[in-house]
């Protein structure tokens, strides 16, 4: 049926049945003034850049975590390279100083850290490779390397 019979049937039973006609309109009303209600109160879209620049920047390596290294881990690599799965950061010889990065990753896993506990990622792997060395960490290409840690030789007594 056309738009323009409906309106004009219902124009026609509308002067037989007021209290009708009044009830149907009142509910069109309520009903258009829910929607808009709803449509006001819906939030406004957010880019995803906005998004981004409004939260705070966070060191993956800075997340705490259990730290218990595999018992069938044997080199200090292989532990680091466990470790740093989950925030997908690997570990490089490419570094100042190869062969000293390189004689750190292959020694053995020491039983003292085989259960270190609740530490972040980063304390984790400077517990591994020890004092005498330093942990380098480039973010933009998730990449961890050692590198042997300079003291001040005039200080030692």
């Amino acid at each position: 049926m056309p738009l323009t019979t409906f309106l004009k049937r219902t124009a026609r039973g509308a002067t037989h049945r007021p209290a009708e006609t009044r009830a149907l309109l009142r509910w069109c009303v309520l009903a258009a003034a829910a929607v808009l209600i709803a449509v006001a109160s819906m939030p406004e879209p957010v880019q995803a850049q906005e998004v981004a620049t409004a939260l705070p920047k966070v060191n993956p390596l800075k997340v705490g975590t259990l730290v218990a290294f595999d018992p069938r881990t044997n080199t200090v690599g292989d532990a680091i390279a466990s470790v740093l799965v989950p925030v997908r950061y690997r570990v490089t010889e490419r570094t100042v100083d190869p062969l000293v990065s390189a004689t750190v990753l292959r020694r053995p896993v020491s039983p003292i850290v085989a259960n270190a506990g609740v530490m972040s990622i980063e304390s984790a792997v400077l517990l591994l490779i020890g004092e005498e060395h330093r942990l380098v960490v480039d973010h933009t290409h998730r990449l961890v390397a050692i590198e042997r840690h300079v003291t001040d030789e005039s200080k030692e007594p």
